[in-house]
């Protein structure tokens, strides 16, 4: 009877060794966390390979708090999410969240365009954009990322891209809007040619022809659309009408560049001013070091000396003016004399002459300066840059001629300059040519050949003009 029950005995706890031994070894080879790799320098394809060989899953998120101007900064690792890192243990199988700089963009549609939409050299030769609706142009002059001046048969004319609608880069200033111009800039400028296509309406309600935009590269045999190519490269969304015959391939330019989140669909601008009113300077200090602050934000004071249609002329107590161009905007506060703070404009050329735009009122506010505005008397040798935008009077001018808006004057030495007026009849202010006047407004400047280059560009004192306002600034002598 011992004996059995001593063999019952051994024979359970060897059951129960074995049976904890298994267990023991189950945890040990079968641990359910996993240590999370080190993704550094990796994309999201290799991102995926490698979470997935973990056995488990990644939901991707963008990180869109940096700019970037190397394409190999793109589409890589940032961090993980739920504040965890690398060699932090998780569930395998769990998901794990991932931050990732913005794609890489890649231009598909442009260079496989259906045969049927490629143009062809039949499509346009022998043909004229104006008269037929199609033909090969020059450029006249570049404005912006979507709108340029071309020649045709003599004809200059301004043309706004069909299909498209790059930021502002004019009046007003928009992240990407100055980078989408560049962009038309620099492929226009070195295509051997380029051609326009209409579609439906020839102009819009500014008399600006609309058009698609062919041109081609240099050393190439195919012509590209570049009102796709500004999509593909997210310099734009997609704005074309339905029933386009570019219809559907913006469309799908449009939703691939969207799933990037470059450029325009949310990748922060590095040559962008984000911040609200920008810094604060005078007048005289921004004209002095104007170039830095193009494309940037500033914030300045001055008494309203002048308001010549959209064109508002501000000046502070030391003398140095600056034309603040508001657009279609407006407030009550901007009146002749007040004197005034506006934050968030932003420098840049027109024509040459230096102006600050982006105007909102929101950022408007009347000052406690006090000083008044006496118009300084130069002559046509003071002309310079840092005249530019102040109130001056010049005395003893010769009329060389009447037109329209315009007063063409010479002074003793033969200097010749002209008056501008857009708000006031010329011809019912008594003045012929012969007349002698002596004349008070700001000094502007305008070449229409500006390059757009103020590194280069020199300056030509003859392009300056003098605003004329009002009738009583004129005086006959």
């Amino acid at each position: 009877m011992l004996k059995k029950v001593f063999l019952f005995v051994s024979l359970f706890f060897t059951v129960f060794f074995l049976l904890v031994g298994c267990v023991q070894t189950t945890t040990t080879t079968g641990d359910p966390n996993i240590a999370l790799p080190d993704l550094t320098g990796m994309s999201r394809e290799q991102i995926t390979a490698s979470l997935e060989n973990l056995d488990l899953t990644v939901k991707y998120y963008f990180d869109l708090s940096s700019t970037f101007d190397s394409d190999s900064d793109y589409d890589k690792f940032v961090m993980y999410g739920s504040d965890l890192v690398a060699g932090d243990m998780v569930l395998k199988g769990s998901e794990v969240k991932v931050y990732t700089t913005p794609l890489t963009l890649n231009v598909h549609y442009v260079y496989d365009l259906d045969p049927s939409l490629q143009l062809q050299d039949s499509d346009y030769l022998n043909k004229e954009f104006i008269a037929d609706g199609i033909g090969e142009v020059s450029v006249n002059k570049f404005v912006d990322g979507d709108t340029t001046w071309f020649n045709s048969n003599g004809f200059s004319f301004s043309v706004r891209y069909l299909g498209i609608d790059t930021p502002e880069s004019t009046a007003l200033y928009e992240a990407w809007g100055k980078a989408a111009a560049h962009f038309t800039q620099d492929v226009l400028s070195s295509a051997e040619k380029i051609v326009l296509q209409a579609e439906g309406d020839r102009q819009d309600g500014n008399g600006r022809y609309l058009a698609w935009v062919w041109y081609l590269p240099s050393g190439s045999d195919q012509f590209l659309l570049l009102n796709l190519q500004l999509v593909e490269l997210a310099y734009s969304k997609n704005k074309v009408s339905t029933g386009s015959l570019y219809t559907d391939v913006l469309s799908l330019a449009s939703w691939d560049a969207s799933l990037t989140k470059r450029r325009v669909w949310g990748e922060l601008d590095p040559g962008f001013d984000y911040s609200k009113e920008g810094a604060q300077m005078s007048i005289q200090y921004l004209m002095e070091n104007f170039n830095d602050f193009v494309g940037l934000k500033v914030v300045v004071t001055g008494q309203i000396t002048r308001i010549e249609s959209n064109n508002i002329f501000l000046q502070d107590e030391s003398g140095y003016g600056i034309n603040m161009y508001i657009g279609y905007a407006t407030s009550a506060q901007l009146q002749l004399g007040v004197h005034i703070t506006v934050g968030g404009l932003i420098p840049g050329y027109y024509n040459g002459a230096p102006q600050i735009s982006n105007f909102n009122k929101v950022n408007l506010s009347l000052s406690t300066e006090t000083y008044e505005i006496v118009p300084q008397i130069v002559t046509y040798s003071d002309f310079n840059f840092f005249l530019m935008g102040s109130l001056v009077t010049i005395e003893h001018l010769t009329v060389v001629s009447v037109s329209g808006s315009t007063i063409i004057v010479r002074d003793s030495s033969l200097h010749q300059f002209s008056i501008r007026s857009n708000g006031i009849d010329v011809s019912s202010l008594g003045i012929t040519a012969g007349s002698i006047v002596t004349v008070t407004g700001p000094l502007s400047y305008y070449d229409y050949n500006y390059n757009n280059d103020p590194s280069t560009y020199v300056y030509d004192m003859a392009n300056c003009q003098l605003m004329l306002t009002d009738s009583v600034d004129i005086v006959i002598e």
